[in-house]
């Protein structure tokens, strides 16, 4: 979300270095739940593991279909939600 702080959608689509740096994030973002237990997913039902998961897959296997209206909207709409639904479960840093 940091990388496109201050940006509107024209300037994101204008800008493939914003848009490959986004995409790497959501790939990573998606690679790490995707290696979270089911287990663990079952008990964070806040989180949508599988949106999330398939993200991962849409951006790494169909690149070539890749929607960049859709990989904004997903950093506007959907990331500050997942942001929110994960930020009680990490702990703070040890000092």
């Amino acid at each position: 979300m940091r990388f496109v702080a201050g940006m509107d959608e024209a300037a994101f689509h204008a800008s493939e270095l914003h848009q490959h740096a986004v995409m790497r994030c959501l790939e990573i973002i998606g690679e790490a739940a995707g290696r979270v237990s089911r287990e663990r997913r079952a008990t964070i039902a806040s989180v949508p593991w599988s949106s999330v998961i398939g993200m991962r897959h849409k951006l790494v296997h169909d690149y070539d279909q890749i929607r960049i209206d859709r990989v904004w909207r997903t950093v506007m709409d959907d990331l500050p939600q997942l942001a929110g639904a994960l930020r009680p479960l990490i702990p703070p840093p040890p000092q």
